[in-house]
């Protein structure tokens, strides 16, 4: 290099930083960075990183009353996080036990007897199934305040009180009592319902979703003839016999589904007493008081002094199904809203249904139905009580 003064000098400039290590960026961005480093560490951890890119298993299965669970956004939402779709197919649950199981995953059923009716014909083909019973709800008797009042007045029904309510929302119902009323064909004028606020005189009796179709029909069509005769039947011909002595006390022309109609205005005139699940009350019940504060007034039960206990059970019909029926149970996310639903969840391992109901109940503000009477109802077993439904739903053939 030159040094004469006289020629031009170049100074060389050092180039500069990226931007990314300049040290006003890296005050300003590495804290934000460490964090959403931190966070990235956290989720690989969790595994929750990869949601988006695990497989999700869409599930289609067939129920009746078991539907409200897997429609239920909170539900939907809540199976999405395991990867899993339910589509509902909506029917009754002998409809669906005895259909066409090809194209479905899981068959959900509202009571022991039809998921009877799968187990044995997935055994006799030789096909996979697998059972889940994760909950209990009691059959009861649906019907409106005035209409149990007057049942009240005639000697049939008990008011059930509630800690901390001014009126009843329950009651206790004489089976035996009240299947006299509809033997003698009694009429809501009869019993003087006009003093208690019914605007009809129709004959007095409980309506069911056909029991062709429909589990709570089958189950009501065996509550009665238990406390009828006092006892299940032996034989096929005697199956056959208890059905044709009570025929007259049952009507199964009710439509699927029978919530739909219990909660709409035409019910109170045209379907007054109707066989629910305890679940479907209880879940209008808590969604009436979230909504609105206050408690649906109009509607009550009647819990029969005879009860039966019907035990909603989960058949899956391959291993991604299996899946969904265990965490059914195991899960507590969905247990807990189940119970929201107005479901008696099962506790693992356990045969008996667990206290969460109740407590659930008193905190939400919705009156607790007493436990009730010891006496529970036998449903015969599965060929038998297909004996009485061929012969009280003739379409029907005996298994």
């Amino acid at each position: 290099m030159s040094s004469d003064p006289s020629e031009p000098s170049l100074a060389v400039r050092p180039r500069p930083a990226p931007l990314f290590l300049r040290r006003r960026f890296l005050r300003r961005f590495a804290p934000v960075a460490s964090l959403a480093v931190g966070g990235l560490v956290a989720l690989l951890v969790s595994a929750n990183l990869l949601l988006p890119f695990e497989r999700l298993v869409t599930l289609e299965g067939t129920m009746g009353a078991m539907a409200h669970l897997f429609n239920d956004d909170r539900v939907r939402d809540l199976l999405l996080r395991h990867h899993l779709r339910v589509n509902v197919i909506r029917q009754g649950s002998r409809d669906g036990a005895t259909g066409d199981l090809g194209s479905l995953d899981f068959v959900f059923t509202s009571g022991q007897p039809a998921a009877d009716l799968v187990v044995q014909r997935r055994r006799a083909e030789g096909k996979y199934y697998s059972q889940h019973k994760p909950y209990i709800s009691p059959i009861v008797l649906a019907t409106y305040r005035e209409y149990a009042e007057t049942l009240h007045a005639a000697g049939v029904a008990t008011p059930q009180v509630s800690r901390g309510f001014d009126r009843p929302y329950y009651y206790t119902l004489d089976m035996a009592g009240f299947l006299g009323l509809v033997r003698a064909e009694k009429s809501w004028a009869d019993l003087n319902g006009r003093a208690h606020g019914v605007a009809n005189d129709n004959k007095v009796l409980a309506q069911t979703p056909s029991m062709c179709a429909s589990n709570s029909g089958a189950s009501y069509l065996g509550l009665v003839s238990y406390v009828v005769h006092g006892r299940v039947p032996a034989t096929a011909e005697e199956a056959a016999d208890f059905t044709n002595k009570i025929k007259s006390l049952l009507d199964d022309s009710l439509p699927l589904p029978a919530p739909e109609i219990y909660f709409r205005p035409e019910g109170r005139p045209t379907a007054p007493i109707i066989v629910l699940y305890e679940h479907q009350y209880l879940a209008d019940q808590l969604g009436h008081r979230e909504r609105s504060g206050e408690l649906d007034d109009d509607h009550v039960l009647l819990y029969p002094n005879t009860a039966v206990q019907a035990q909603p059970q989960f058949v899956a019909l391959n291993e991604d199904a299996d899946r969904l029926g265990r965490l059914l149970i195991t899960d507590p996310d969905l247990r807990r809203r189940a119970l929201e639903l107005g479901l008696r969840v099962l506790d693992p391992g356990r045969g008996t249904s667990s206290e969460q109901l109740s407590t659930l109940l008193a905190e939400r503000g919705v009156p607790v139905p007493s436990a009730g009477s010891d006496t529970r109802a036998v449903l015969p077993d599965t060929p038998l009580l297909e004996q009485m439904i061929s012969v009280g739903c003739p379409s029907v053939m005996p298994k």
